[in-house]
């Protein structure tokens, strides 16, 4: 570990990151026990998400028992309101679609997919609850606020970013950046599923990389946010469909089975499978037209050397505090990713790799 002072800069622009954090969580699960609103669990799950995203960025310079308890808890939390949020959101999606289809040969169809995700938001509704309520006596995130606090009210004679803070954001964000780009070889063929799912997830974790570090890089990362939110959602569109595609086979045979025990035969089944069956190509003509469009748009920040422009800033900000910024490691509990040397002119890997 590096000396006192330097340990402190980092501590402090950790507890700084975490801050608001932490009462993001706390605000948004009171607002869940006193309304209905589907953006509460979703700002609960996000929240957590960033309080993980920092602890792990800051991991060694953090008490390990600590760190090790903190970050159990927030990931308790973030699963806790994962299936409820795949409701709200798969709900939310219905509802208008329900709302803007006027044949009545197939609002039969999409009524019946409500009512099944109604009865089962409606059951975990009273567990969501519960958790909302445990999460503001966790004592786990009260301690992780109380380290904040005490980070925060220790004295400096003057507050400055040190070398060892500048080395651990050029290393954190290559390490992101790299697993992010380590899936451009799998987007252009549209049914790598799983791959376009990690994709994604790998662009959530280089969003919250850059977050973090925006402030030390004096925001000069930021052209990237907005680009990187953006591939964020295509993926994140892109998988809804892929689950409403997945889902809805299985749900028209459950369905097919439950009519037929409930009356003995199965002609109620021919008013709700039109609906059904509109609503899987509508997702699956969705999906196609979230595709084309990230490819698009892929293409056009490959052509403007945005990730290449990110690691210019990074490497250029190292630079100036007059330390030779590390390579990125790669994790063995992670897929290997192109080292610095096997990148092309553009800080991509190339087609074929």
């Amino acid at each position: 570990m590096a000396n006192k002072k330097e340990d402190l800069s980092i501590l402090r622009y950790c507890a700084n990151t975490l801050d608001p954090h932490i009462a993001d969580l706390k605000k948004a699960a009171q607002n869940i026990l006193k309304r209905k609103d589907i953006e509460d669990v979703h700002d609960v799950r996000v929240a957590s998400r960033r309080i993980r995203s920092t602890l792990f960025s800051f991991a060694d310079y953090l008490p390990k028992k600590q760190f090790k308890d903190w970050m159990k808890d927030t990931r308790a939390i973030t699963k806790a309101y994962g299936k409820v949020r795949d409701l709200d959101v798969q709900l939310d999606l219905i509802n208008q679609i329900y709302s803007g289809t006027d044949d009545s040969k197939l609002r039969a169809g999409l009524r019946r997919i409500k009512l099944r995700l109604e009865q089962k938001r409606h059951a975990l509704q009273e567990k969501t609850a519960q958790s909302s309520q445990t999460l503001l006596e966790n004592s786990a995130i009260d301690n992780l606020s109380n380290w904040v606090n005490g980070t925060l009210d220790e004295s400096v004679e003057e507050e400055s970013y040190s070398a060892g803070l500048y080395q651990l954001g050029y290393k954190q964000i290559q390490n992101r950046l790299d697993e992010f780009l380590f899936y451009e070889v799998f987007i252009f063929d549209s049914q790598r599923v799983e791959e376009l799912h990690s994709m994604r997830i790998s662009a959530k974790k280089l969003r919250y990389s850059l977050e973090i570090f925006s402030e030390l890089y004096k925001h000069e990362t930021d052209f990237t946010l907005k680009i990187t939110k953006q591939a964020q959602d295509y993926l994140g569109e892109i998988h809804d469909c892929d689950v409403w595609i997945e889902f809805l086979p299985r749900f028209m045979q459950k369905e097919h089975e439950r009519i037929k025990t409930f009356y003995g035969y199965t002609r109620p089944y021919r008013r709700i499978r039109p609906g059904i069956e509109y609503l899987i190509m509508n997702r699956k003509e969705e999906r196609e037209r979230l595709y084309q469009t990230f490819l698009k748009d892929w293409k056009n920040w490959k052509m403007n050397e945005t990730w290449l422009n990110l690691r210019k800033v990074i490497f250029l900000t190292s630079l100036e505090t007059q330390t030779h910024p590390q390579q990125p490691e790669v994790s063995e509990e992670k897929p290997e990713v192109p080292l610095e040397k096997d990148l092309d002119d553009h800080g991509e890997a190339p087609a074929g790799e």
